[in-house]
This record gives structure tokens, C-alpha cells and sequence, in this order.
């Protein structure tokens, strides 16, 4: 059994499917089935059950997955340590979040003080990010709302940022006469918001079901700029957060206040458990939490 039979373990145990995980690793699905039923003679035990047309870890399987994730974590740190040691080439971070409200300032500072770092920066679903967290394809992932450490294995979140939501309106709007807004003045609005999995697009489906309000949404986009644009046209009205406004001072004049207790965005970075004792990740991870610390003391200056 070698470091590459621990990887395809793993990846079955994360996907819960043989082809699948063959798939994610580009190798073919009879190679998979033979690596995991070599490792279960070599230990004289299944360490798999099926369910339907799934498979999960059994509790022999549970134990085996902890050690050998242990294993694959501490060679990903010796690669590391010899990375810094040979001082050989830019060090990548991958960051999947589901906003860009608070990320380009992250990246821009980052990378001005960690010139030898790259960053890889995508747009994923709450799901996209839990499966990449927990088969490493992700270092970290920032989410509204937190995933929850129950919904995967090893995975680690940190509240790092609080920002309330506002409303954007068109110029012109008769409910820019008002000081703030109901829920319930909403109803049938023109509406244009994040595709479905964005931040402000999870808690704008929920709520507005919990609520029986009707959504009547006319353009879709994670492009704040697009959305700026689109409201200031006169196509509807969005939901913006006080770091945006703060940011572009010139809407304050077309915002109203969200008259709604769930107003507040809750954002949570996440990462493995299993990382970070890497350089590379404490790297990160320091600088985003001071990072975030700030802009929390910013944003609520903004809300006083």
C-alpha cells in the first residue's frame, strides 16, 4: 500500500462512490475497486457498506479514513517544508467563496504583503464547497451562511464577518420616500440578486418562503457592478450590504433600511482541520482572521 492507494481511499470515502471518485482522481473505475478491495485483504476487514447505490465508511472504515487522512496531511507538510526550504517557485492557495463582496480586498491585500503566494479564486455553491474542503481540492471557502462543522468530515469554520443588509432602489422608486422597508412591501417587486447558491441569494430564498412573499426576480448575477448598474437603470430593486455601500458612497442617496430581523449576513471561513499545520494554510489563515478583524471594526463603525 502506497501514498496513491491512500488517496483513492480517501476520495471513495469523501464522494461515497467508486466511479465518481475515479473520476475526481482521472483514473478508471476497475483501478479503484481493485486499490480499495487490496487495502481490505491487506487488513482482513470491509471497510465500506452499502447503501442503495451508495457506499459509506462502516466503523472499521471510519478509523482507517482518520489515520490516513493524517498520513496524507503530513506528506502535503513535508512537501511544504521543502518547498520553503528550497525556496522553489509561488505557493498556490485555492479560496472558493460564495460572494465577492469581501474578497477582492482580501486578495489585493494578501498578495501585497505574500508576493510568492498565488491565489486561485472561484465562485461555488455551499456544496461545492464542502466536497473541495474535504477532498482538498479547496484550502479555504467563504460562506454565507457558515457551513456547518456537522456537514463534513475535518472541516473547521471560523465566524469571521457580521454585515446588514439594505435595500438598493432605482431612482425615482416610491419606496425611497420611506425611512425603511418591510418584508411585506416587497411583494411582487422586481427583484435582482445573486444566482442560486450566492450569499444574499440563500438568505433571499429562504426568508422570502418562510414569509410566503412572492419573489419576482428579473436578472441574476454575483457581478456587484452588473447589479449596480441594472438597479440604477430603473430593472429593479437589491439587496446590498453596508461594506458595499460604504464602498460606493454615491448609492447611500438610493438605500433604504431593511426593516427584517434576518437582515444580517453571517459569513464563515472554512477550512480542513487536517491543514493546518501546514505552512502555507497558517499563513493564510493568520492573515485572514486579522484581516476580517478589521473589517468587522470597520463595518461596525459604519452601522453606528
Amino acid at each position: 500500500m502506497d501514498i496513491r492507494d491512500l488517496r483513492c481511499f480517501c476520495m471513495v470515502a469523501e464522494m461515497e462512490h467508486v466511479s465518481k471518485a475515479a473520476d475526481k482522481l482521472g483514473v478508471a473505475q476497475p483501478y479503484m475497486t481493485k486499490t480499495i478491495g487490496q487495502i481490505e485483504s491487506e487488513f482482513g476487514a470491509e471497510l465500506f457498506d452499502k447503501v442503495g447505490r451508495r457506499i459509506k465508511l462502516n466503523q472499521y472504515g471510519e478509523l482507517f479514513y482518520l489515520h490516513a487522512k493524517k498520513v496524507l496531511a503530513e506528506m502535503e507538510n513535508l512537501y511544504t517544508e521543502m518547498d520553503y526550504a528550497l525556496e522553489s517557485g509561488t505557493r498556490t492557495i485555492t479560496f472558493l467563496c460564495n460572494t465577492e463582496t469581501y474578497t477582492p480586498g482580501l486578495i489585493i491585500e494578501f498578495q501585497k504583503k505574500n508576493s510568492n503566494y498565488g491565489l486561485k479564486v472561484l465562485n461555488a455553491t455551499r456544496k461545492e464547497m464542502i466536497e473541495a474542503i474535504s477532498t482538498g481540492e479547496a484550502d479555504f471557502a467563504l460562506c454565507d451562511p457558515p457551513i456547518d462543522e456537522g456537514d463534513a468530515k475535518n472541516i473547521k469554520t471560523d465566524i469571521v464577518c457580521r454585515d446588514i443588509a439594505c435595500i438598493l432602489l432605482p431612482p425615482g422608486h416610491r419606496l425611497l420616500q420611506k425611512k425603511s422597508v418591510k418584508l411585506e412591501e416587497l411583494q411582487g417587486e422586481k427583484l435582482i440578486t445573486a444566482a442560486k447558491g450566492g450569499a444574499i441569494r440563500n438568505h433571499v430564498d429562504t426568508v422570502f418562503e418562510k414569509h410566503n412573499i412572492r419573489t419576482n426576480i428579473v436578472c441574476e448575477t454575483s457581478n456587484l457592478n452588473l447589479i449596480i448598474q441594472a438597479v440604477g437603470s430603473g430593472l429593479g430593486y437589491a439587496f446590498i450590504s453596508r461594506i458595499s455601500l460604504d464602498r460606493h458612497p454615491e448609492l447611500k442617496p438610493y438605500c433604504v433600511e431593511f426593516d427584517f430581523a434576518d437582515r444580517v449576513g453571517v459569513f464563515g471561513l472554512s477550512y480542513s482541520r487536517l491543514s493546518v499545520d501546514n505552512r502555507n494554510i497558517q499563513d493564510f489563515l493568520n492573515f485572514s482572521i486579522e484581516y476580517f478583524q478589521n473589517l468587522q471594526r470597520h463595518i461596525d463603525e459604519c452601522n453606528l
